[in-house]
């Protein structure tokens, strides 16, 4: 069963993505012009995340480097523990060696981490990020209204899945073959919900509908598009959590598998399903519980 919101990535950039393999559902698409601006936005914010953050290798090999720093100094700590250390064993064992080379890695990488914050606050709240920002909301919305996407249409998550054909066997371009957590916008149209994206609105009659499940295994995303933080209001009853990686996990997903010329699933994560049920009318009211 392919992800309604599958992207085949070729050799080249990952962004802006493809189509979505479940193309068959789109039913407008925003003019070549819009499009070509909002390939310039991309280009822009590109740009900026560039400018506003280390090296992402940088930053990985600095991650490294705590997690050293946190080790050894997990060490000291447990030799400090023995009931019988004495001067001459704690050299002996290189103590010193490891809470001295261990604070050292640590504060090293905590003041590269606090200059990264401070960089990334800077072009941020830049006056010319500003004004990219409000230049950027105006051509999504002239690129939404092309389409005739209405104005209260909410905005929610869908989870999408980037990858790669290897050898013939398909393969995710995120860590652990996790989903790519995508934006889009949702509004009911008549017998059917529809998704928006920029580009294009996806339209999912009710007929098509086969059925609606709650998995109930721990799912991986990557990315966070609230501007809420996940630990806060809402969000924190879902217990989202979070790894060095930036991997998001949930300990639940839902799944609407879709009768197309091929079976197709739109995925998205537990936080949306209040919003989204209404959406799906009838639909939404008998949820099968399954683990995969």
């Amino acid at each position: 069963m392919k992800n309604l919101f599958g992207f085949w990535i070729g050799q080249g950039a990952t962004w802006p993505l493809p189509e979505p393999d479940g193309s068959e559902f789109i039913v407008r698409r925003a003019e070549e012009a819009v499009k070509l601006r909002l390939s310039e936005m991309d280009r822009e914010d590109d740009n900026v995340e560039k400018t506003a953050n280390f090296p992402m290798w940088l930053r990985n090999v600095f991650a490294i480097v705590l997690s050293i720093g946190l080790f050894l100094l997990g060490i000291a700590i447990k030799l400090m523990g023995e009931d019988e250390m004495d001067y001459e064993f704690a050299v002996a064992c290189g103590f010193w060696y490891f809470i001295g080379f261990g604070a050292g890695l640590v504060l090293l990488s905590v003041l590269f981490f606090i200059l990264q914050r401070v960089r990334n606050r800077s072009v941020m709240n830049s006056t010319a990020v500003r004004e990219h920002r409000e230049r950027y909301k105006r051509v999504r919305r002239e690129a939404l209204d092309s389409m005739l996407v209405p104005s209260d249409a909410v905005s929610v998550d869908i989870l999408a899945y980037p990858y790669r054909i290897k050898n013939g066997r398909v393969r995710g371009t995120l860590p652990a073959n996790c989903f790519l957590n995508l934006p889009l916008y949702a509004f009911r149209d008549g017998e059917a919900l529809c998704l928006a994206d920029v580009s294009y609105v996806v339209r999912i009659p009710y007929d098509s509908i086969v059925s609606l499940s709650r998995i109930c295994s721990r799912t991986a995303f990557m990315g966070w598009n609230k501007g809420e933080s996940f630990k806060k209001g809402e969000f924190k009853p879902y217990r989202i959590r979070t790894n060095s990686y930036g991997q998001m996990f949930v300990r639940s997903c839902y799944r609407l598998e879709l009768r197309g010329s091929e079976q197709l699933a739109l995925v998205f994560p537990p936080y949306e399903f209040e919003i989204l049920a209404p959406m799906l009318g009838h639909k939404a009211l008998n949820v099968i519980d399954v683990k995969k």
